[in-house]
């Protein structure tokens, strides 16, 4: 009933844009970057696609801009020029942003330092309780700010030309921190005391490239902001982003000439799509990990220990074949993943890469073997594991591979061929042992909203580099992360003490997780700085709740008729500086 529905509204959508006139030698172009986003305010977001509505709606300090040879690099947005560090007496370091004359909102109102000033303070805010509040940890006075007891060491000079941002010590990301989402400044007499600004055109007001004129629950409509201190450079006068997460209508609007570029392709199709449209067709690296992660309140193992716990989730682990789940569900290049940090990502020298020296013998080989010829070898070890756990519980039996009385699990995911794939393979696999996995399909804001609150057993997952420095992967689990989708230090898990960190044995997470990712982010020794996110990443994989399934890429279809478009190894996707042809 649901495909059918997508289909019958997709032929809709496709006579509607029609009429429209969204093709080639139009001003408008039509984009479809994912579903019904499950917030677009800067500070909540946390998904891919929020982000790409939030960066053509709003611009910070700093943003992205594509160079002659492709690379992307940071560049001054409202700032005028991205300023050097300044060393402060008490030890720590301080930036002062002088911002472009004349900036305004969307409405036309003045923008000044002081949008920032407390834009940032809401974001870090209790009250917010925003995702990425803890990005904003590198700035002074953060840890009371968080409390709600009191600011961050930010300041606005009195004429509101200029931004002081004093940091505990000087970090190499800072400035991808202020091209992020997060670190874009919202109107406080739009937004405060409104929980519901971000979900209406009249109120959704940015200073970015583009204002929202319509927002449904079918499209998202922008139109290009006059008020905008580069509004010259953007030339695309409107952007229609229509809300479809159904892989087969997305290719029918694309190929109908409805969409003219698509984030997402149906993975059963994808060597026709390779074949028929060879110039569209993208497939590009991306700093991210495609992962399944378990709960580690899941109330279906309540009845194990915490050991037994780890083994059960390592098991499950090693019964997946990265090797084919790559070739034959994901078919797009990805890389069989045995650590949660991605390719990519450098390591202390700034030249070999973090995932060479990983694993706890820093040898590089992650933390379980991908070989395909060592496949047999992990199920043997799983074996081993669930047998050692039978005998120590006595909840299961093992005779030979059969288990008989393990627990029921249920496998949530949000819709998407692939997704739906591995949750079908995953659950043959299991049965294979005689595990039962029950598999469960979500609407994408019903399954953000379930993982994020700990309502599963196992989900999938993926994330991508928020900067292009380790942390980014790591710093995510910190107990009162709101991406802490494992849940790591919350409820029963809150009071485990096993973990070990400086020497000490039988910590809490909070002790020994949340410590280690405190000491790396007040470290200025970039040799300190990677050990400790080495031994952070040990200490997440040891205990089974995080299985990487493969290291991304990305897949969409771009029309020829598009030129100026890049997307960034983050995810997000850039139309703000894209013509179409005529």
């Amino acid at each position: 009933m649901k495909k059918s529905l997508a289909l019958i509204l997709a032929v809709v959508m496709v006579l509607c844009l029609a009429l429209t006139g969204c093709g080639a030698g139009s001003t408008a172009m039509t984009v479809c970057v994912g579903p019904y986003p499950d917030t677009i305010d800067p500070a909540l977001n946390s998904a891919v696609d929020g982000a790409t509505y939030v960066i053509h709606a709003f611009a910070g300090l700093a943003g992205y801009e594509q160079a002659e040879d492709g690379s992307l690099k940071i560049v001054a947005d409202c700032a005028k020029e991205l300023p050097e560090a300044v060393a402060t007496d008490d030890g720590k370091v301080s930036y002062t942003f002088e911002l472009k004359d004349d900036l305004k909102w969307s409405d036309g109102s003045e923008l000044t330092a002081a949008d920032f000033v407390w834009a940032w303070n809401r974001a870090v805010s209790p009250d917010t309780a925003a995702d990425y509040g803890y990005m904003f940890d590198v700035i002074d006075g953060y840890a009371e700010a968080a409390e709600g007891k009191g600011e961050l060491n930010v300041t606005a000079s009195e004429d509101g030309k200029s931004l002081t941002v004093v940091l505990n010590n000087d970090v190499p990301y800072f400035y991808e921190l202020l091209a992020f989402p997060t670190y874009m400044p919202v109107k406080k007499d739009v937004v405060e005391g409104k929980e519901d600004w971000a979900t209406k055109a009249e109120t959704y007001i940015g200073n970015g490239p583009y204002t929202v004129t319509e927002f449904t629950q079918s499209q998202l409509v922008m139109e290009k902001n006059k008020n905008y201190h580069n509004a010259d450079a953007i030339k695309t006068e409107k952007i229609v982003f229509p809300f479809n997460e159904d892989d087969a209508s997305l290719y029918a609007n694309f190929k109908n000439g409805a969409y003219m570029f698509i984030d997402s392709v149906p993975n059963d199709q994808i060597k026709t799509i390779e074949k028929d449209h060879p110039d569209e067709y993208k497939v590009m690296g991306q700093l991210g990990t495609y992962y399944v992660c378990f709960n580690m309140n899941d109330p279906a193992l309540a009845d194990f220990t915490e050991e037994e716990k780890v083994s059960i989730r390592k098991a499950l682990g090693l019964m997946l074949e990265r090797n084919y789940i790559c070739e034959e569900i994901g078919m797009a290049g990805q890389q069989p993943a045995n650590s949660f940090v991605p390719i990519g990502l450098t390591d202390a020298d700034g030249k070999t890469e973090f995932v060479a020296t990983n694993g706890t013998e820093r040898d590089g080989k992650g933390y379980f073997s991908v070989a395909e010829e060592d496949f047999s070898a992990n199920c043997e070890e799983a074996i081993e594991l669930l047998t050692a756990v039978a005998d120590s519980s006595g909840k299961f039996t093992v005779d030979g591979t059969t288990l008989t009385g393990f627990p029921t699990l249920t496998y949530i995911t949000n819709e998407g061929t692939a997704h739906e794939q591995l949750a079908t393979y995953m659950q043959g696999e299991y049965a294979k042992y005689g595990i039962t996995l029950k598999i469960e399909v979500q609407e994408w804001n019903t399954f953000l909203d379930t993982r994020k609150s700990g309502d599963y057993s196992i989900a999938r997952n993926g994330w991508l580099s928020d900067y292009n420095d380790p942390i980014s992967f790591l710093d995510m689990w910190i107990t009162e992360s709101g991406n802490n989708d494992c849940q790591f230090g919350k409820d029963a898990h809150a009071e485990y003490a096993g973990y070990s960190y400086d020497g000490k044995d039988g910590l809490t997470w909070a002790e020994s997780y949340d410590k280690i990712i405190t000491t790396v982010k007040a470290s200025t020794d970039p040799e300190e700085r990677f050990e400790l996110m080495h031994k952070a990443e040990d200490i997440i994989m040891s205990t089974g709740a995080i299985s990487p399934i493969y290291y991304y890429t990305d897949q969409y279809m771009c029309s020829t008729k598009i030129d100026g478009f890049f997307a960034s190894p983050l995810g997000y996707k850039y139309f703000m500086y894209a013509t179409i042809a005529e």
